[in-house]
């Protein structure tokens, strides 16, 4: 995971890329791209406390999060419980599965 909160906080006090991305364990690149999205995005410090690591990235890369993937979530529940009667094997639960994601217009995971 990525430590988004660190790096900004980290850049506030004046450390360099080179010195953020040592600290953090991240490439110079993903530094200077987190840095640069909270700027464009007007995320400065101080941090609140709510802005957590996954808040700052759902903030910041709101493309990455399961709902902006256009895919269709898999019931794990159902699928368990599904698996537990006869005759119900994967393949079938998984035709069903893509069955309803192409009625619905989403994306199946494969």
């Amino acid at each position: 995971m990525i430590h988004y909160r660190k790096v900004l906080e980290l850049h506030d006090e004046g450390i360099s890329l080179r010195g953020i991305a040592s600290s953090t364990g991240h490439s110079r690149q993903k530094v200077t791209e987190i840095i640069g999205l909270a700027e464009k995005k007007g995320l400065v410090c101080p941090l609140e406390e709510e802005m957590t690591d996954k808040w700052i990235e759902e903030f910041l890369f709101p493309e990455k999060t399961l709902e902006a993937s256009g895919r269709h979530p898999l019931n794990f529940d159902y699928i368990h419980e599904e698996l537990a009667k006869p005759n119900v094997t994967l393949s079938l639960l998984h035709h069903e599965y893509e069955a309803e994601c192409r009625a619905n217009q989403k994306i199946p995971y494969s």
